[in-house]
C-alpha cells in the first residue's frame, strides 16, 4: 500500500532464499553459520545496528562466509513504522555505518522490524537509499518457547521457487535460543531434496 516491498524472487531458476533477523549473537548467530557451511547454504542475515557495535567479530564471520548483510534498524523499535522518515533514515544509515566499520560493506537491503512498513517507512528507507525486503514464508520461531518441529513443518510446506524464508539468529533480546536452530537442518534438507539453490536476497 505504502510502496514497493520484495516478498518473493521470480519463480524459474530454482532458488530460495533464506533470511535471518535480530542478531548477530556470538552464541546463536554462530550456530547457524555453522550449520549452514554444513550444508553448502547462503542466506541473508539481517542485523541490528547495536549488536553489530557489540560484536562486530560476528558479523565479519557473516561476510567472510559468503552471506548477505541487510539492515534491521539500530535497535528493534516496535513502534518503528509509526515514526518519522527521518527517524527510519537515521536507524537504516546509522545501522550501516556499524556494518561498514565490522566488515567494510555497506548493505542497501532494510527488513524494518517485526516488519510493518508504513508510509514514513518507505520514505525514509528511499531516502537512505535502501530497498525494503518482506518474506513470503513465516515461520514463527523467533517466540519464546516455539516447537522447533512445528517450524520446520510451517516452512517447509511452502518452501518453493523464489520464496523468502523470514527465521531468526538471534532471539530480539537474546533471551532465549530461536527455534529456528533446531529447526534448520529439516528445512536445509528440503531444500537439497527438491533441487533448489539457497542464495543472499541480493542474488534472488
Amino acid at each position: 500500500m505504502y510502496g514497493e516491498a520484495l516478498s518473493r524472487g521470480k519463480a524459474g531458476a530454482r532458488r530460495v532464499a533464506l533470511t535471518f533477523d535480530d542478531g548477530p549473537h556470538p552464541v546463536t548467530t554462530r550456530a547457524v553459520l555453522e550449520l549452514l557451511r554444513e550444508h553448502d547454504a547462503r542466506a541473508t542475515f539481517f542485523v541490528l545496528g547495536h549488536k553489530v557495535e557489540a560484536h562486530p567479530d560476528v558479523v565479519r564471520e557473516i561476510h567472510a562466509a559468503g552471506h548477505t548483510l541487510g539492515i534491521h534498524g539500530f535497535q528493534h523499535d516496535r513502534l518503528f513504522s509509526f515514526r518519522s522518515p527521518r527517524y527510519a533514515r537515521q536507524q537504516v544509515e546509522r545501522t550501516r555505518q556499524a556494518i561498514v566499520l565490522a566488515c567494510g560493506v555497506a548493505p542497501s537491503l532494510f527488513r524494518p522490524p517485526v516488519g510493518f512498513a508504513s508510509y514514513r517507512t518507505f520514505r525514509g528507507a528511499e531516502q537512505a537509499a535502501a530497498r525494503v525486503i518482506a518474506w513470503s514464508v513465516r515461520s514463527l520461531d523467533g517466540v519464546r518457547n516455539a516447537d522447533a518441529r512445528r517450524v520446520a513443518e510451517r516452512v517447509i510446506a511452502r518452501l518453493e521457487d523464489g520464496a523468502i524464508v523470514l527465521l531468526h539468529d538471534a532471539a530480539e533480546r537474546d533471551d532465549f535460543t530461536p527455534a529456528s536452530l533446531a529447526a534448520l537442518p529439516h528445512i536445509l534438507r528440503a531444500v537439497r531434496e527438491r533441487g533448489l539453490a539457497t542464495v543472499g536476497i541480493d542474488q534472488l
